[in-house]
């Protein structure tokens, strides 16, 4: 806003253009606090896209795929080559708080890249496969709430764990419900839960999760 007052106060010559930047500087705040106090509407077509670009996970007795259109490529997992996979979920704390839940597969073998026939340029331009023995599926990935079952399936292995935990939510403590207008609100509090975030899920050779980011850093 201080760019316009002093154009205004001032007598600027600034111009057209100069008006039209002028503008969109004291805009651009507005509509960022507008979107941190009551959020960005999405339409049904950007949603639509949004879930085109999601990574998608499949499987059979081969092994694990996960496709990923945004980067015009799918990675193949043999079910051999998992050496052991940790089920992670922890909390990070900066500005904002996010959880991070997922599965970490460690493998004795690289993955297999597969390039789409059809890909973006920038996707062409920077086609290099990460080089590392670990993927992480995260819970964005259409199909990752079956990764349980596969794992019983496929490795003979049950997995007890909730894929959907959130981390903040330990203990509920309180809950309170109002009712205002015809609106129902329930404001709980609860404690965090354990701080062990990684639990192994599945080991070919019984390594602690220490001795597996050693083997795999």
């Amino acid at each position: 806003m201080r760019p316009t007052f002093f154009a205004i106060t001032q007598h600027w010559e600034v111009g057209v253009v100069g008006w039209i930047t002028i503008s969109l500087f004291a805009f651009f705040p507005l509509l960022i606090l507008y979107g941190i106090l009551f959020g960005f509407s999405v339409s049904g077509r950007q949603q639509e896209i949004i879930e085109q670009r999601q990574h998608k996970l499949s499987a059979d007795g081969d092994g694990i795929r996960i496709d990923m259109p945004l980067l015009d490529k799918s990675c193949s997992i043999s079910w051999e080559s998992i050496e052991a996979i940790v089920h992670y979920n922890y909390i990070v704390s900066s500005d904002f708080t996010t959880t991070h839940n997922g599965f970490r597969f460690y493998l004795n073998s690289w993955p297999i890249y597969t390039k789409y026939d059809k890909q973006w340029w920038l996707n062409r331009l920077f086609s290099r496969d990460s080089q590392d023995h670990r993927i992480d599926v995260s819970d964005d990935t259409k199909g990752y709430l079956e990764i349980p079952g596969l794992i019983e399936k496929y490795l003979g292995v049950a997995v007890t764990i909730d894929c959907l935990t959130d981390p903040r939510k330990g203990r509920l403590i309180s809950s309170e419900t109002h009712q205002h207008k015809g609106k129902v609100t329930t404001i709980e509090k609860w404690k965090p839960g354990s701080s062990d975030r990684e639990f192994i899920v599945y080991s070919r050779s019984n390594q602690s999760i220490e001795e597996l980011e050693k083997a795999f850093s």
